[in-house]
């Protein structure tokens, strides 16, 4: 039997969710894209307070504060069903993707809450993706302070026509509170080039912006302080069981870019739904050029170990 979800209201709480098997759920910034829009979207119509949010590769971290235990269930299925659907129909796959439940532990007092805070934001640096915690994208911190933390900075009168049509259709669908898809993303992105998209994933993501940054940074004097605290203290989590895995993620953007060369026009998060005999195929040419060992092998191929040893 399940145990009852410990809640209580006006708490910050720590949530997490992990993929199913530990496979892989993100295999190129359009995958970050359309889940950090969703959860914005859903956030902002549902009226809750969120002061975290951390996606990695087979799972995510939110910091959040809601009204009622059924508010936070509500969001959480409404948002990760919306993902998971999105996901499925880009590359005509069909079944789950994540944990039925997710993790969730409420912070008692300030000191747990900056531990939350501290782990949320250094689980990247954890990983071994970056130095730093606000040197990650996909934590957002850098996003308090600057609207191109990432990119080169943006003059819209300066923009390529692409771009400039590209922006505006961001504006109207934020402004709608409308996630974006797949299938936009390739649209509005295909005329452009490297560092014009960067410029886009930045835009996307300001405009889209969910956080409470105040809320965040009362924990401590200033934002400063706070980055200052992550750099010091990686922060710990002693509430929710998370499985732990030792290997660094960095391996897993050397195979993403070395399936974007090899396989020009494929995406990469295609690789999941090869058929089996191919997948096998890939994972022995993957291990052969990367030092990669074959549980993770098996996360970025969504198979099973029996299926390659």
């Amino acid at each position: 039997m399940r145990k009852k979800r410990r809640f209580y209201r006006g708490q910050v709480n720590h949530v997490y969710q992990r993929s199913i098997n530990g496979v892989n759920l993100f295999y190129g910034w359009e995958d970050f894209i359309v889940f950090y829009t969703i959860f914005a979207v859903c956030a902002r119509s549902s009226g809750i307070q969120v002061l975290e949010l951390c996606i990695m590769l087979n799972h995510f971290h939110i910091l959040i504060r809601t009204s009622s235990v059924q508010e936070l269930s509500n969001f959480m299925d409404r948002f990760t069903s919306w993902y998971v659907t999105e996901y499925n129909r880009s590359i005509g796959r069909k079944g789950k993707l994540l944990k039925k439940n997710f993790g969730s532990a409420p912070k008692w007092d300030e000191k747990a809450v900056r531990n939350a805070i501290n782990y949320v934001g250094n689980n990247p640096v954890e990983k071994k993706l970056c130095k730093r915690a606000e040197e990650y994208r996909w934590n957002f911190l850098a996003f308090a302070y600057s609207n191109n933390p990432f990119s080169e900075p943006l003059r819209k009168e300066y923009a390529s026509t692409a771009l400039r049509v590209a922006l505006r259709e961001v504006d109207n669908l934020a402004e709608m509170n409308l996630p974006l898809k797949h299938g936009r993303l390739t649209r509005m992105s295909q005329k452009l080039n490297d560092k014009e998209t960067e410029q886009l994933i930045d835009y996307i993501i300001k405009q889209y912006l969910p956080f409470d940054y105040t809320e965040l940074s009362s924990y401590y004097d200033s934002y400063e302080t706070m980055l200052t605290a992550m750099h010091s203290n990686t922060g710990s989590e002693h509430d929710i069981h998370e499985e732990w895995e030792p290997e660094s993620d960095h391996v897993f953007h050397e195979m993403i870019k070395y399936i974007q060369n090899s396989r020009p026009g494929m995406m990469t998060r295609k690789v999941t739904t090869l058929l089996n005999e191919d997948k096998i195929s890939l994972s022995k040419e993957l291990h052969r050029n990367f030092n990669v060992t074959y549980r993770q092998i098996c996360r970025f191929l969504h198979i099973t170990p029996k299926s390659i040893l």
